[in-house]
């Protein structure tokens, strides 16, 4: 092989390595825990607008499966929502499901909140009302539909189902009633409910614990973990928060579990051993995640402690284990933090993204940039080398960070 030739194959090697992309089928990433797998992306301050869309009034997040990027949103003055599916490549829309749907506007904009789940060939989605639905991610054809009203004889939230499905391996869950339930993904035949109940706006949270698959659920008074193939009760924590909103996800690792709530209620880190109940190690006011779950790197939560549209609502960073806090920056007010490859994405509730090495020393950003107005509430998701950040009106702004 000639020096150029060996040139060549050097370019295109550098060209497959450089970015190893990822994609982001679920709400909160593949871990379910707000960190990309992704690697080799560059925010680099000339970075271009890959494709923007239009998807109506909402807070969904963007999900990407298999070169398709699926939102949700509501169209103001039609009593209906959409869900859409562009290319990933081109942002050119593919399909699009329509259903009836209310604004839903009680003290906010209104539109839908929950994001889509795909697993292999099918899109899941939980609308507000309760309608959940299973189409084909080609054409956006109905394979299957239920309503957790009036199939399940669910009460619906004040704020609406809100929470993502969950897919585990023939399983679909979703948080409704007091402590979730679980459908055939392929048939929607019921394997288990709870009693009913006010669900909270939270994803099912997996984890594992001596070989236990169990869950985490939330309604408006308890975080609440069951067995995932029976949905048998292991334990209940009361967490009475104003409104009954308890919407971010909890945190677990090994024997810690991390549950933070807004409207002044703050965080608890608990621990568990597998038996008994979990036992508090401390609570604090100096987090409170209203809507979006905090990351946790290194021992570090990463996170927008407050409320929307409130003075002192600052992203903030707090050692795990002693609720200490680290470091607070004001400006943010209530936006959503992501991580991927040791730098945090941070989009401020005034539509301006950053991205900062993450440190527990503080918060040093090398990328701003102005991407949406309006109000944004919804997490910035990195996937594949493009950043997708959304606003509340459904402005959708794609960033290439491929570099």
């Amino acid at each position: 092989m000639n020096k150029r030739s060996l040139l060549a194959v050097g370019i295109v090697f550098f060209t497959l390595t450089a970015l190893h992309g990822a994609d982001w089928p679920i709400f909160r990433g593949v871990d379910r825990d707000g960190i990309s797998r992704e690697t080799g992306w560059v925010a680099a301050a000339d970075a271009p607008v890959a494709w923007q869309a239009e998807v109506g009034l909402g807070y969904s997040g963007a999900i990407v499966a298999d070169g398709r990027v699926f939102l949700t949103g509501h169209e103001d003055g039609a009593k209906r929502d959409h869900i859409y599916c562009f290319a990933e490549e081109t942002g050119e829309l593919l399909w699009r499901h329509t259903y009836s749907q209310p604004k839903g506007a009680l003290y906010f904009q209104g539109g839908t909140t929950a994001s889509v789940t795909v697993d292999g060939e099918h899109v899941y989605h939980n609308a507000r009302q309760g309608e959940v639905f299973c189409l084909n991610t080609v054409d956006g054809a109905v394979v299957w539909q239920k309503d957790l009203a009036k199939d399940f004889g669910y009460s619906k939230p004040t704020w609406g189902f809100s929470g993502a499905p969950l897919i585990l391996g023939d399983f679909l869950y979703l948080n409704a009633g007091e402590a979730g339930t679980a459908l055939n993904k392929n048939t929607s035949q019921l394997i288990w409910k709870s009693d009913d109940e006010e669900a909270g706006y939270s994803t099912p949270y997996f984890f594992e614990k001596d070989d236990k698959k169990l869950l985490i659920f939330t309604n408006k008074r308890y975080y609440t973990c069951v067995d995932a193939a029976t949905g048998q009760e292991q334990w209940q924590v009361k967490w009475m928060t104003r409104y009954g909103v308890n919407a971010a996800d909890p945190i677990v690792t090994e024997d810690h579990i991390f549950i933070s709530s807004g409207y002044g209620k703050g965080a608890n880190l608990l621990k568990w051993d597998g038996t008994g109940e979990p036992q508090s190690l401390w609570r604090s006011r100096d987090m409170k995640n209203q809507m979006n779950a905090c990351i946790l790197v290194g021992g570090y939560l990463y996170g927008i402690d407050g409320n929307e549209g409130q003075d002192g609502t600052v992203l903030k960073c707090m050692a795990m284990e002693s609720g200490e806090t680290m470091w607070e920056v004001e400006g943010i007010g209530h936006g959503g933090v992501s991580a991927a490859d040791g730098q945090l994405l941070v989009i401020s509730e005034q539509g301006e993204l950053q991205v900062a090495p993450i440190s527990p020393a503080g918060f040093q950003p090398t990328y701003k940039k102005q991407v949406v107005s309006g109000k944004v509430w919804t997490v910035p998701v990195l996937a594949n080398g493009r950043v997708y950040c959304r606003n509340d009106k459904g402005k959708l702004v794609v960033l290439d960070f491929r570099g």
